[in-house]
């Protein structure tokens, strides 16, 4: 099947927000999940996971398992939530049969991040394979007076998946989908205060 990006007339972009560290008390994160048609935002569900937890990947799940959030690209605002909480890109992409595309606004240090989970997590072989499992990220510049994006993509070609994340940002770099993810996490969600 041969994907044509313009029929592409809506996105999904799914994000975290702000949560207590473990360390400091935390134990849950907010996950929002937001669906743009267009510029507008015509959907948006939220929900919680636990910070540094597993659950990432089946909250994600739930929050597009409405007919309203199927069918369309999904954008991750990486792939840790909540602190390390996974959320498996290829997992997402074999239910929903749509292409979805890791997006991060730098090269994360991989090697700090084995070394964070060896050391904070018994399940850090888990943890890891799956960040391993991503491959080498992708950069393409969204905006020509930005810096570039990295990306992964899953379920579409390199070259159709620059021309969504491409397409989806209308603003700045960041495509909307996650822009607006963002926002509304921390809209719904302010920081927690300390102690």
């Amino acid at each position: 099947m041969v994907l044509q990006v313009s029929t592409f007339t809506s996105c999904i972009g799914i994000e975290d927000g702000p949560f207590l560290p473990r360390r400091l008390g935390g134990t849950r994160a907010p996950l929002v999940a937001v669906k743009l048609e267009g510029p507008h935002m015509t959907r948006a569900r939220a929900g919680w996971i636990i910070v540094d937890g597993m659950d990432g990947t089946e909250r994600a799940l739930e929050l597009l398992s409405s007919r309203s959030m199927m069918r369309y690209p999904i954008l991750l605002g990486g792939v840790t939530f909540g602190g390390f909480n996974l959320i498996d890109p290829r997992r997402l992409q074999k239910r929903f049969k749509t292409p979805t595309i890791v997006v991060v606004g730098f090269r994360p240090n991989n090697r700090a991040v084995k070394h964070a989970l060896v050391k904070h997590f018994p399940d850090w072989r888990k943890r890891w394979g799956v960040i391993r499992s991503l491959g080498p990220l992708r950069t393409v510049r969204t905006m020509a007076s930005e810096n570039p994006i990295f990306y992964e993509a899953f379920g579409c070609s390199s070259s159709v998946a620059r021309k969504i994340l491409t397409s989806w940002a209308l603003v700045s770099r960041v495509p909307e989908p996650l822009r607006v993810a963002g926002l509304v996490a921390r809209g719904l969600f302010p920081a927690q205060p300390l102690g």
